[in-house]
């Protein structure tokens, strides 16, 4: 009876552990299964197995599934100064990946504790493969008759075709390769231009002239003004503004301001004039 009832325990205390959830739940060290806090919290004290009590995470810090633990899991700091980006969201309930900037990508190998600046393709090579922010990125030398000039170019361009014997200059995996000609050709290209300029500018000039000519003001200014040549006798009449007399400028002597004895005749100012009248011999009759 006895070994029987110690197999009905041990039984039961095998069904009790293989019962026990092993997500949410943990056995204890009376061999009872209790409960965890759940993900973004934390275990304030495990006094209670059926129900313990449980803290939400702070700031900057997560707990990504249930747990016993007392304390949580610190986020990644992601300081600006090491390149990184802004961490604009706080979750509690997983790890927050800090992220470069962009031209910068840091090592997930070595933990990424510091973002660094993408590899700048020096001319003569290419972007094999683009960079990333968790890649550099990774340059290949221009194969033989391709060439770069830029840094960090995404393709190497090919040379200059030339015929047979006609290469003036090698090309390079930095420069392209010139032709026998090519000097004088361009020379042509830019005389043409320039003529092509000069000749646009002066029809412009020529336009703006001829619409001016077509103006009612252009052909008034035009007949205010007349030709004169040398050979021709052209006397011109200047319009002369009469000149106001000086009451105050001494008059000469006329006859119409004398009188029969000889005596000068002056008009006071303020007076109105009076008309010299001839002495009449007075006749008497007898």
């Amino acid at each position: 009876m006895t070994v029987i009832l110690r197999v009905c325990l041990l039984v039961t205390l095998i069904c009790l552990v293989s019962c026990c959830e092993k997500e949410t739940h943990y056995t204890n060290s009376q061999g009872k299964c209790c409960k965890m806090c759940g993900p973004g919290t934390r275990m304030m004290k495990d006094d209670n197995c059926d129900d313990p009590r449980c803290k939400e995470c702070e700031v900057g810090e997560y707990q990504s599934g249930y747990t016993k633990e007392t304390i949580c899991e610190r986020q990644p700091s992601c300081d600006t100064n090491l390149n990184f980006l802004p961490q604009m969201n706080s979750n509690k309930t997983s790890r927050n990946e800090c992220q470069c900037k962009p031209g910068y990508y840091c090592d997930l190998d070595h933990g990424c504790e510091v973002c660094r600046k993408h590899t700048v393709c020096e001319p003569g090579q290419r972007v094999a493969v683009k960079g990333s922010p968790i890649r550099d990125n990774v340059c290949e030398e221009c194969s033989d008759g391709t060439f770069s000039t830029n840094h960090s170019a995404d393709t190497c361009k090919e040379w200059t075709k030339c015929e047979y014997g006609e290469v003036d200059t090698p090309g390079s995996s930095t420069s392209d390769q010139t032709c026998v000609g090519t000097r004088d050709r361009t020379a042509v290209i830019v005389v043409v231009c320039v003529l092509l300029i000069l000749i646009a500018a002066a029809a412009l000039v020529g336009c703006l002239f001829f619409k001016k000519g077509k103006s009612p003001l252009f052909k008034l200014q035009k007949q205010t003004f007349m030709e004169i040549r040398p050979d021709d006798d052209v006397t011109i009449a200047v319009q002369q503004q009469p000149e106001e007399e000086d009451e105050n400028a001494p008059v000469s002597p006329t006859l119409s301001n004398m009188t029969e004895n000889g005596n000068f005749v002056v008009q006071e100012h303020g007076k109105d004039a009076i008309i010299p009248c001839h002495e009449s011999t007075s006749n008497t009759y007898q």
